[in-house]
C-alpha cells in the first residue's frame, strides 16, 4: 500500500512538474519563428560604401541567467561590467555600392558586438565585443579588413553609452576603462547600520522605478563597477594615457578641438528610491591631461522636480559644432515647474574657453526648450520649444551674430499629417554633427503619413523662400525610406523598398532620371508565405471622432466566413479629434515575423484588427477622466464596423495588449461586455501603486483619488467575468509596471471567483528576449483564444 501511494505521489509530482515547462506552438509556427532574418545596411555619408550588418535575434535563457547585480536602475553584469546586450551584432561586411562588391571580415561565429564606431575619416572602425572576461576592443582597418586587438584595454560598458569614442586625429581613442581595483563580493555582509530614509517637507513627487539601491554594500557594488578610468588609446600600438583620476563618469566628451574634455560626474550622496540619472552630479571640464579647468555646476538630488517639469539647475551641456570650444546650455526661468506663470520658460547661454567669466545669454524660449539642430553655418542654427498645455510645438531659424530669428514651424507635436520631416544631418571633421545645408537649402526625411497610409518622403526646404520641394516619395502600393544620400551633389539616394508582396531590399535612386538598381538581393526566409491579406481599415466612434486600424486575416480566407476577432492596441492621449483621428498606419509592408508577432495569429485563422485607433481625448490636465468611456467607444466601433462588413462573429472578440495596452485589456473587460477574452501583458492594473502619475496622466492619486480608483481594474476584480490571461516579465524594470501587477490582479481575480491565468517568464524584462520565452508566449496566446474564441 505505501508503495502504492508513493508511486502515485512521484506520479503527481511528474506531472506537475511537467504542466511547468516552456511550451512551445506548432512546427510550421517554429520555422517561421527561427528562420534567419537577413542583414541591412549603414551607408557611409554621401559615399558609395556601406556597413553590412545583422544580430542576433534572441538570446537563450542561459544567457539570460547569467548573475546579474540591479544597481541603481540598472542592470549589469559582474563578469562583464557591462549590462547584458539583448541583440548583440555578429556580421560586419564592408560593400561597394558600385561594383556590388562584398569584403567580409573575419569574425569568430559566436562573437556578440555591442558598438561599430567610425573615426572621423571613415578608415578604421572600433568594435567593442563581449569577451570572457569583460567588454574588449578590436580596430578594423577599412582598406585592408585587418583586424588588430587591443587586449590590454578592458572597457567600462555599464552605463551602456558613450563608452568609446574618437579623437581628430583618427588614430586615439578615448575610452572609459575599468580601473585597477580590488576584488568585490557580490554577496550581502554584515550590515553595520540600519536602513534610514527621512524626509524635510519638502515635495518630491517622483514615479515609481525598479532595479534600485537597497543599502550600503549596493552603494560600494555601484562606486566599485560604475567607477572608470578615461584613457586615451593609441589604436595603432594599443598604449594608453590615463586621463585625470578614476570616478563615476556618466558621460565624457571632448571639444571640438580636442583641448577640453566635457564630463558628467556622479557624486555622493545617492538615493534608494531614484536611479543613478536623478544623482547629484557635477558638470566639468578638463584639459587634455586630465586638469580641473572649470566646474560649471554642482548639482543636487533631482528628487523635487515637479510632474511634467524639469531640473532647476542648468541642464544639456553641449558643445557647439563649429566653434573650436564653445559650450551651450540651457536654464530654466521658472524653477523648472510648468504651473509658474513666467514670460519665458527657459533661456540658452554659451561660454567658450577658457571658460573665464560669466555665459553668454544667447536667447530665450516662450515654452519648454526642446532641443537645438546646429547648421552647417557656423552660428546658425534652428531650435525647438514644446507648449505642454497644448501639445504645440515651434521651431525657429536663428542666427547668433546678429539675432535674427524667423519661425520656421508651429503644429501640434500630434499632428504627424503636416509633420516636415527631420533634418538630414552631416558629420564634421571633428565628429560631431549638423544639419546638411546646401546654400539656403536644407534636407528633410518624413513618415509621409496621410489618410491612405504612410508614404516616406525626402524634401527640399528653402530657408530664405520657405519653398519646400519633394525630391522623392514613395510611390504607390510600397513603403519606401530614405536612407542615405550617395554623393555630395546630392543627386542619387538609397531608398529600403517593400510592399505587401515584395521583399525589402536597398536600392539607388537617380534623383533627376528617377532611374532606380537594386543594390541588395535578400530573399524572404520563409517563402511558405507569400502574402497575408490585410488592409487598412476606417470607421467611427459614437462621437463621430474617425478612427482606423490595420486588419489581418488568413490566407485563407473566403468572403463571408464570420471569423474571431482578436483587437490589438494602445491608447494615446489628444487634444483635439483633428490629430486624434490621423492614420498613423501602413497597409504597404511585407508581413515580416518577428517575436510573438500577432501575425500568427492570423495564420491560425483569426481576423487580427492590429494597431486600432484608442484616442482619448480632452484636456491634458484631466483627460483621463473619461479613459474608460473613450476606451468601450473605440473597441465598439471596431467591432460594429468589422461585424456590418460580415467579416466577424461579434460574439467571438478578444482583446490583447502590453504594457499601457494591457491595462487597456483589463479596464475592457472590467467595464464591458464588449470582449469574450482578453490577453494582458506586462501591465499596471492599481494604479494606487503609482501614486505620482503614469503614461501622460499629470495628477498625484492625492489629488484626484476617485480618479486613480475609477481606471484601476484591481479595484473592479469582481466584475471581470471574461478569462483573462496575465504574462509578466519577472524582472520588469520599467517604471510603473512591476511584476507585482499582474501577481495581485491574479490574485485578485482569483479570490473574486474569476477565470484568470499568470505566467511569469523567468529572467525577462519589460520586453522579451529569449527565443524560448517567445515561443512559450506565442503558445500560451493562441491555446488561450483557441479555448476562448475557437
Amino acid at each position: 500500500m505505501r508503495k502504492y501511494i508513493l508511486t502515485l505521489i512521484l506520479i503527481s509530482i511528474g506531472l506537475m512538474l511537467s504542466s511547468q515547462e516552456y511550451k512551445e506552438p506548432e512546427e510550421y509556427i517554429k520555422k517561421i519563428f527561427d528562420a534567419p532574418q537577413p542583414p541591412y545596411l549603414s551607408i557611409v555619408q554621401y559615399s558609395n560604401f556601406a556597413v553590412e550588418a545583422n544580430y542576433r535575434r534572441y538570446q537563450t535563457l542561459e544567457q539570460l541567467a547569467e548573475k546579474k547585480l540591479h544597481l541603481a536602475g540598472k542592470e549589469i553584469s559582474p563578469r562583464l561590467n557591462a549590462e547584458i546586450e539583448r541583440w548583440p551584432g555578429y556580421m560586419v561586411n564592408f560593400v561597394d555600392l558600385e561594383t556590388g562588391e562584398r569584403r567580409k571580415i573575419d569574425l569568430p561565429e559566436d562573437i556578440k558586438i555591442r558598438q561599430r564606431i567610425f573615426n572621423n575619416d571613415y578608415s578604421k572602425m572600433a568594435v567593442s565585443y563581449e569577451a570572457e572576461n569583460g567588454i574588449k576592443l578590436f580596430i578594423i582597418d577599412v582598406k585592408t579588413g585587418k583586424i588588430k586587438h587591443l587586449n590590454k584595454i578592458m572597457v567600462n560598458d555599464a552605463f551602456g553609452y558613450n563608452s568609446v569614442s574618437w579623437l581628430n586625429d583618427n588614430k586615439t581613442l578615448l575610452v572609459k576603462s575599468i580601473p585597477k581595483r580590488g576584488i568585490m563580493t557580490d554577496e550581502i555582509t554584515v550590515p553595520t547600520a540600519p536602513i534610514v530614509q527621512s524626509t524635510n517637507g519638502k515635495k518630491s513627487t517622483v514615479r515609481t522605478y525598479q532595479n534600485l539601491l537597497q543599502n550600503q554594500h549596493d552603494e560600494e557594488l555601484f562606486e566599485y563597477y560604475f567607477t572608470s578610468q578615461l584613457l586615451l588609446v593609441n589604436s595603432k600600438n594599443g598604449k594608453a594615457k590615463k586621463i585625470g583620476e578614476p570616478a563615476i563618469y556618466m558621460s565624457v566628451e571632448f571639444s571640438p578641438n580636442n583641448e577640453y574634455l566635457l564630463a558628467s560626474r556622479i557624486n555622493k550622496p545617492y538615493s534608494y528610491l531614484l536611479p543613478y540619472y536623478y544623482f547629484p552630479k557635477s558638470y566639468l571640464v578638463f584639459d587634455k591631461a586630465g586638469n580641473l579647468v572649470k566646474e560649471l555646476s554642482n548639482q543636487p538630488l533631482q528628487d523635487q522636480i515637479p510632474i511634467g517639469g524639469t531640473r532647476k539647475e542648468p541642464r544639456n551641456y553641449n558643445w557647439q559644432p563649429l566653434k573650436e570650444a564653445t559650450l551651450v546650455w540651457v536654464e530654466a526661468l521658472d524653477e523648472g515647474d510648468p504651473k509658474v506663470e513666467v514670460e519665458n520658460r527657459d533661456r540658452v547661454v554659451s561660454l567658450s574657453a577658457p571658460f573665464t567669466g560669466e555665459p553668454k545669454e544667447l536667447f530665450r524660449t516662450k515654452y519648454r526648450y526642446n532641443g537645438i539642430d546646429w547648421s552647417s553655418d557656423v552660428d546658425e542654427l534652428i531650435y525647438t520649444e514644446y507648449d505642454r498645455d497644448n501639445f504645440w510645438i515651434y521651431s525657429y531659424l536663428y542666427n547668433l551674430k546678429t539675432g535674427a530669428k524667423e519661425q520656421l514651424e508651429a503644429r501640434s507635436y500630434k499632428d504627424i499629417y503636416n509633420d516636415p520631416g527631420d533634418l538630414i544631418y552631416k558629420k564634421t571633421k571633428n565628429g560631431l554633427y549638423v544639419f546638411l545645408k546646401n546654400g539656403e537649402k536644407v534636407y528633410r526625411r518624413g513618415n509621409g503619413a496621410t489618410p491612405e497610409g504612410k508614404y516616406p518622403f525626402l524634401a527640399e526646404f528653402d530657408l530664405k523662400t520657405k519653398e519646400s520641394k519633394t525630391l522623392f516619395r514613395c510611390k504607390e502600393g510600397f513603403y519606401e525610406k530614405f536612407i542615405a544620400f550617395t554623393n555630395k551633389e546630392l543627386d542619387e539616394i538609397v531608398i529600403y523598398s517593400q510592399s505587401k508582396t515584395v521583399w525589402p531590399n536597398y536600392y539607388k535612386v537617380d534623383l533627376n532620371s528617377g532611374e532606380r538598381t537594386q543594390i541588395t538581393f535578400y530573399k524572404n526566409p520563409n517563402p511558405q508565405i507569400e502574402s497575408l491579406p490585410s488592409e487598412l481599415v476606417y470607421y467611427s466612434r459614437k462621437d463621430s471622432i474617425p478612427l482606423s486600424g490595420k486588419l489581418y486575416l488568413p490566407p485563407n480566407y473566403k468572403e463571408g466566413d464570420k471569423l474571431p476577432l482578436i483587437i490589438h492596441a494602445y491608447p494615446e492621449e489628444f487634444v483635439d479629434s483633428a490629430t486624434a483621428s490621423q492614420v498613423s498606419n501602413t497597409d504597404n509592408i511585407y508581413p515580416k515575423f518577428s517575436g510573438a508577432s500577432l501575425k500568427y495569429l492570423a495564420l491560425e485563422g483569426y481576423a487580427v484588427l492590429q494597431n486600432a485607433s484608442i484616442p482619448i481625448i480632452g484636456d491634458p490636465e484631466t483627460v483621463n477622466d473619461t479613459f474608460i468611456e473613450q476606451l468601450n467607444s473605440s473597441v465598439e466601433a471596431a467591432i460594429d464596423y468589422l461585424d456590418g462588413r460580415g467579416i466577424i462573429d461579434r460574439e467571438r472578440v478578444g482583446i490583447i495588449g502590453h504594457s499601457y495596452g494591457a491595462f487597456m485589456v483589463a479596464n475592457v473587460l472590467a467595464h464591458s461586455d464588449l470582449c469574450a477574452v482578453g490577453i494582458a501583458k506586462s501591465g499596471a492594473y492599481n494604479r494606487t501603486l503609482t501614486p505620482f502619475g503614469f503614461q501622460s496622466e499629470r495628477r498625484t492619486f492625492w489629488e484626484a483619488k476617485d480618479f486613480y480608483f475609477k481606471v484601476s481594474p484591481f479595484m473592479y476584480a469582481d466584475k471581470i467575468k471574461e478569462p483573462l490571461l496575465l504574462i509578466h516579465g519577472e524582472d520588469d524594470p520599467n517604471s510603473g509596471t512591476f511584476p507585482i501587477q499582474s501577481k495581485r490582479m491574479y490574485h485578485a481575480l482569483k479570490g473574486n471567483g474569476g477565470t484568470a491565468k499568470l505566467v511569469l517568464l523567468p529572467l525577462e524584462g519589460h520586453g522579451y528576449a529569449a527565443r524560448k520565452s517567445n515561443l512559450h508566449v506565442l503558445a500560451e496566446m493562441i491555446e488561450w483564444f483557441n479555448k476562448y474564441l475557437k
